[in-house]
């Protein structure tokens, strides 16, 4: 339906009949669901981003924005490349999507490696795991105030400049962080 309001928005005449069509929609995964692979954000972007071409959405920030609406992490899998999700101020969340800060071309030579060693589901689900971590931690709102904005910033700047033994240091010390939060 998100989609659909969307699109409606910013399509005219003969081309909003689109709207009018019934889509049935049958998707497979080969990776492991539940597993802490973004399985499920990854299954809801490309949904996110096949309805957005099939109404014509074209803006990024909309695609982010409809994708979000299944996942939240979805949000951050519609573009290519490298995205940064904005956090937004807004009650109604319209101002929650992610930007693309430099595209699949921009580091040619770096590739990533997932290697899935168990298929076995989570014992604690991502949106249980986060909202018993914003419940109980006394560290994660400090962590989201003092830490994450100038760690994303200076990654930011890492990406745009392809240094890799930053690029890996903070990925490793935001690894380190997250679990101890």
């Amino acid at each position: 339906e998100k989609a659909k309001k969307t699109a409606r928005e910013q399509l005219r005449g003969d081309a909003a009949s689109v709207l009018d069509w019934h889509v049935h929609v049958c998707s497979r995964n080969n990776f492991p669901t539940a597993a802490g692979l973004a399985s499920s954000a990854a299954g809801y972007a490309c949904l996110a981003f096949s309805l957005s071409e099939l109404y014509g959405i074209k803006d990024a920030a909309s695609r982010s924005l409809i994708a979000r609406v299944g996942s939240g992490s979805a949000c951050r899998s519609t573009e290519g490349g490298f995205v940064l999700w904005k956090m937004g101020e807004r009650a109604d969340g319209e101002d929650c999507y992610s930007v693309e800060i430099a595209s699949p071309a921009s580091w040619p030579d770096l590739e990533l490696l997932i290697l899935v060693v168990n298929e076995g589901r989570k014992d604690t689900s991502s949106t249980s795991g986060m909202q018993t971590s914003v419940r109980t931690s006394d560290l994660l709102q400090h962590r989201a105030t003092a830490i994450v904005p100038e760690r994303i910033a200076r990654m930011s700047d890492v990406i745009c400049q392809r240094d890799f033994a930053t690029f890996a240091e903070l990925t490793m010390k935001a690894s380190g962080v997250v679990p101890s939060s």
